[in-house]
């Protein structure tokens, strides 16, 4: 009798994950349908009739209500922005996107990706001031995001290419003030060892060589033995033969990744350099 309770119970749970299985690709599968029509309209955006992307709104939007907890919602309320956005539809693009930051309030990956796209949205209509005040909120709100670790840097871009050095100059002096005390709030985590890389790739484009070795040096002391570090030397090894003129620091500091790290596939070039220093 047991063991009849046993072979009920387990083909109990068997069918209950093959059923869950099953409508698990029955959404995918939905979806899969949805997003052809989708991806039709993002690569002739132009020649896509207005109900056409009405059509493809609509499916989108009932999919997200009909399947809330499916990590395909966040994906289909992002492409109903995405649409709006290359039928320059920017002002029904940010409405769906601030409906998306209440909706998935407790992402904060969701409402970071949400606020970049809202500021990318007044990015395409040259309307830069209301962009960067929407990406100064992910800097501000979601700091530990990976979006809001790159927008510091994003916006330090925007100058350069729009040939605004001394604007670029002061975003890169704001990045660095920012990385620094995000290290200094998250001591001796991921977020503070990323966080140190990118004040030193900062100093760097401000060609600041010595700032910039200087944090690469306190994240080998910070994270020895904890991390590859060979990364860090080898990039402090070129800092210091080619912008330093630092011969004597760049060979102890490759002698040292050869040391640490002999499996690394940066041991191999670290010899090669280190033999044309000597």
């Amino acid at each position: 009798m047991k063991h009849a309770l046993r072979l009920t119970i387990l083909a109990c749970v068997i069918f209950m994950a093959i059923g869950c299985s099953a409508d698990q690709y029955s959404i995918e599968r939905q979806y899969w349908q949805i997003q052809k029509r989708a991806d039709r309209i993002f690569s002739n955006s132009e020649a896509t009739p207005p109900r056409e992307l009405e059509k493809a709104v609509n499916l989108l939007n009932q999919f997200s209500l009909k399947y809330p907890k499916s990590n395909l919602a966040v994906d289909a309320d992002f492409t109903v922005a995405r649409l709006y956005i290359v039928k320059n539809g920017f002002d029904s693009a940010r409405v769906k996107l601030r409906s998306s930051l209440d909706k998935y309030n407790d992402s904060v990956s969701v409402c970071a990706e949400a606020l970049f796209l809202i500021g990318n949205t007044y990015e395409l209509q040259n309307k830069w001031a209301a962009a960067l005040e929407e990406y100064r909120k992910i800097i501000q709100d979601y700091p530990q995001t990976q979006r809001g670790l790159d927008m510091p840097v994003y916006i330090a871009q925007h100058y350069k290419i729009k040939n605004q050095p001394e604007k670029m100059n002061l975003a890169l002096q704001d990045a660095i003030a920012h990385y620094n005390s995000l290290a200094g709030k998250y001591p001796n985590t991921r977020l503070a060892f990323s966080s140190y890389i990118l004040a030193a790739q900062s100093y760097a484009q401000l060609n600041d060589w010595r700032n910039a070795v200087n944090t690469y040096n306190t994240i080998l002391l910070t994270f020895k033995n904890k991390v590859n570090l060979s990364g860090i030397m080898f990039e402090m090894a070129l800092i210091y033969d080619q912008r330093l003129k630092d011969k004597t620091a760049a060979k102890e500091i490759l002698s040292q990744l050869i040391s640490n790290f002999p499996q690394s596939k940066l041991a191999t070039p670290a010899r090669e350099l280190l033999k044309d220093l000597n």
